[in-house]
C-alpha cells in the first residue's frame, strides 16, 4: 500500500504540533522527523526535547525518526522511547555496528531502518535485509530541505524492490518528492514516500489525496 510520511523539517518549530495534528486529521499515520547533529551533516535539527513534546501532544501517530548523526548508539538510547521507527545512515556505521544495532532493536522491540546516501549501493544491506523494517533511499544529499529529486534514485529503488521481494519491509524515499516525482517513486517500488517542503507549501486534504493517487 502506498503511503506518505510528511517531513516537518521546513515547519516553524512553534507550528509543529498543529501541523502534525492536521496531518492526523487528514488520515496520515506516519510523520518523518529529521534529527541532525551538525557533524554527519552540517545542519542541526530536532533534539529529544522537541520530539518528546510532539509525542505528548500527538500520541496516536507513528514517529518515523531519520537520524543523520555520527553517534548512532548515543542517539538510539536517547530517542528509542519516543520514536517508533529509528533509521540510521549506513555510512555512519563502523564495522560490527549494524549487527549490534540489530540486537538492541530486537531487545527493545523497536523497528530499525537503514538509510543510504545517493552514492551508496543498495547491495550493502543484502546481508541484513531480514532484520530490517525499513530501507530509506536518499534522492538528495542528506541534511538540507528543498533540493531537487535525483532521478538516478529510481534505479536504486527498483533494485531494492528486487532484494526485498515479498518481505514485510518498507521501501522509503526522501528528498525532492512532490506531486510529480512521487508517481515515479511509487512506480519504481516505494511504499512510503517522505514529502517535505512541497506539502508544507500546499497543505490541504486535496494535496494529500493527489499525492496518493
Amino acid at each position: 500500500m502506498r503511503k506518505i510520511s510528511p517531513s516537518i523539517l521546513d515547519v516553524p518549530r512553534e507550528n509543529v504540533v498543529e501541523y502534525v495534528n492536521t496531518l492526523m486529521d487528514y488520515g496520515i499515520e506516519n510523520v518523518h522527523y529529521d534529527i541532525m547533529d551538525g557533524k554527519f551533516v552540517p545542519n542541526v535539527a530536532l533534539q529529544y526535547e522537541h520530539l518528546k513534546v510532539i509525542r505528548e501532544n500527538c500520541p496516536q501517530h507513528i514517529m518515523d525518526g531519520h537520524f543523520m548523526v555520527e553517534d548512532v548508539f548515543g542517539y538510539y538510547d536517547q530517542f528509542k522511547d519516543v520514536c517508533d521507527i529509528l533509521t540510521f545512515h549506513y555510512e555512519a556505521l563502523k564495522e560490527g555496528d549494524l549487527e549490534k544495532l540489530i540486537r538492541l532493536v530486537k531487545k527493545d522491540n523497536k523497528k530499525l531502518g537503514i538509510s543510504l546516501k545517493p552514492k551508496t549501493p543498495v547491495d550493502v544491506i543484502k546481508p541484513y535485509i531480514d532484520d530490517l523494517s525499513l530501507v530509506l533511499v536518499m534522492s538528495v544529499e542528506p541534511g538540507f530541505g528543498g533540493q531537487k529529486f535525483m532521478p538516478e534514485a529510481l534505479e536504486k529503488i527498483a533494485k531494492l524492490k528486487e532484494i526485498v521481494k515479498d518481505k514485510d519491509i518498507i521501501i522509503q524515499v526522501d528528498g525532492g518528492v512532490n506531486n510529480l516525482t512521487i508517481k515515479d517513486a511509487f512506480n519504481a517500488g516505494v511504499t512510503l514516500a517522505v514529502v517535505g517542503s512541497y506539502l508544507v507549501k500546499n497543505l490541504s486534504l486535496e494535496t494529500v489525496k493527489d499525492l496518493l493517487k
